[in-house]
């Protein structure tokens, strides 16, 4: 809440005093997250008749991913990648996920919708190695979401997410986007400045960028380095400074592949794992529509 705040002694003169006051009655204000995924029932629930169904296979799995940086790491995943795969549906269809965990996987894993309706534990609860579990619920509310593991019945949750197992859930509106207006300024035929206002198209050119911290040691998840926020790693879908150009930026740029145009460049040969990172090319005048996700316990600017 922000009644500590509220309960100063000073104030803006230009503020809503009583505005405040309603607050201050009220108990101050209490930050929910939207209930964005609901009704959580049976696949064969009449609740969900004449809605669209979107399946969503996950499995959970460990493999070694290496970092780019700070050598291999030990990570958990879903299918096998950082980030998990993107679920995308349209406000009011049902997410038919199904989550699968190997019968060689060391530890069952879960699935948290994260700003959901009902609760991981016991709704989604841990799937056990050679298993599998299917969840059914309606997507609600308009946004981005995140969906993680949920660890073992939530313990060890901090380790699971933290070593990759994360994703975003991106839920359009039923009506779909609005036109994206840019107010400027031009002078007209009479010599006077007037408002220019532009329209875009509500179709955008999209992008994903999904942030997290790495927190290791000898390449496995190390808690007491989370909790002290020293993480070793930053990375931006899944790679730490996979927003910096590689070797083939350069050739595209200037034609010599010898000549660094980026000065942060000590890792990016075309032949590591570097390779993926790309510059976010858009031509002017296009719309663009980007979906940002923060899935780690550090703020990202």
């Amino acid at each position: 809440t922000f009644t500590a705040q509220l309960s100063a002694t000073a104030f803006d003169v230009k503020s809503d005093v009583g505005a405040l006051q309603k607050i201050r009655d009220m108990g101050g204000l209490e930050l929910v997250m939207p209930g964005a995924f609901a009704a959580m029932g049976d696949c064969d629930s009449a609740e969900f008749a004449g809605r669209t169904v979107v399946e969503f296979p996950l499995t959970g799995v460990s493999i070694t991913l290496p970092t780019g940086l700070a050598g291999d790491f030990n990570a958990m995943t879903f299918s096998e990648q950082i980030p998990g795969p993107t679920l995308r549906v349209t406000q009011g269809d049902v997410v038919k996920m199904t989550l699968t965990v190997p019968a060689d996987e060391a530890t069952p894993h879960g699935n948290d919708m994260h700003a959901s309706q009902v609760t991981a534990v016991p709704t989604f609860g841990a799937v056990q190695p050679g298993t599998s579990k299917t969840y059914c619920y309606i997507a609600e509310v308009p946004g981005v979401y995140k969906y993680h593991c949920s660890g073992v019945n939530v313990a060890a949750m901090d380790q699971h997410v933290l070593q990759g197992m994360y994703g975003i859930a991106i839920v359009d509106p039923i009506d779909g986007y609005s036109k994206l207006m840019v107010e400027k300024t031009a002078v007209n035929a009479n010599g006077d400045v007037t408002r220019d206002r532009q329209f875009y198209s509500a179709d955008a050119l999209e992008f994903q960028l999904q942030y997290n911290q790495l927190y290791l040691t000898d390449g496995n998840y190390d808690q007491s380095k989370m909790i002290a926020h020293q993480h070793t790693l930053t990375t931006v879908n899944g790679q730490a400074l996979g927003y910096v150009p590689n070797e083939i930026h350069n050739l595209l740029n200037n034609g010599d592949v010898n000549k660094n145009i980026f000065f942060l460049q000590p890792w990016n040969s075309m032949g590591l794992h570097q390779y993926q990172s790309q510059l976010l090319f858009t031509p002017t005048g296009v719309h663009n529509r980007i979906f940002v996700e923060n899935h780690g316990n550090e703020p990202v600017f």
